[in-house]
């Protein structure tokens, strides 16, 4: 099923954007450690999974969004998959270990456009071999600005489809050089899911 974002709301996120840039300042200096893994998708192609400690800033029930702030002050959000059970036991403040899929790029270039998104959701799986279970993933297309940009793990950040902040990673390095914060792209997406959420360390 797709779904059109009314322009409107578009406008509004737009606008918006500005107000993102004081909260993901550059991406590169804040990001959060990580370990990723290559992981293939049915449907999709090549995935990473990446494990990250982060605090949680709030919680989106209804559309199984969770928004986080990373070691170093970054804030992203995540899809949570079907599979986990314990998101209804998850609240702000929490220190949570997660385990995810990052979005990755399938179509990126840049534009000026006017502002627009849509959505489409995505029934895949894991590839035989790899661990089992069903991925809620969406397909996103949005023209937009970048809100940061991260060399080392050659990625973007943009608002997803619900207005989150979420880090979109490109393939192709050269296509990621040719960007810049601000700037305005057409994006095509797969948005990450989260596939674990565990209690993490406490906050210091």
């Amino acid at each position: 099923m797709s779904v059109t974002i009314p322009m409107k709301a578009i406008v509004h996120l737009a606008a918006a954007a500005a107000l993102a840039l004081a909260v993901a300042a550059p991406v590169q200096s804040q990001q959060p450690k990580a370990a990723a893994k290559q992981v293939t998708i049915e449907g999709v192609g090549v995935m990473e999974l990446t494990s990250v400690t982060a605090s949680v800033e709030a919680v989106d029930l209804a559309n199984r969004i969770v928004t986080l702030r990373g070691p170093r002050g970054n804030v992203f959000a995540v899809l949570v998959g079907p599979e986990v059970k314990n998101l209804p036991q998850v609240k702000a403040g929490d220190m949570l270990e997660i385990d995810h899929y990052a979005s990755v790029a399938i179509d990126v270039k840049k534009t000026e456009g006017a502002p627009a998104l849509t959505e489409t959701a995505l029934a895949t799986k894991a590839a035989p071999g790899e661990r089992p279970g069903a991925l809620a993933l969406r397909k996103v297309h949005v023209v937009t600005n970048v809100l940061g940009i991260n060399t080392v793990s050659q990625s973007v950040l943009v608002r997803g489809p619900l207005g989150h902040l979420t880090e979109v990673k490109i393939r192709d390095p050269k296509v990621l050089t040719g960007l810049k914060t601000g700037g305005q792209i057409d994006l095509t997406y797969v948005e990450g899911v989260a596939i674990a959420v565990r209690a993490g360390a406490s906050r210091k």
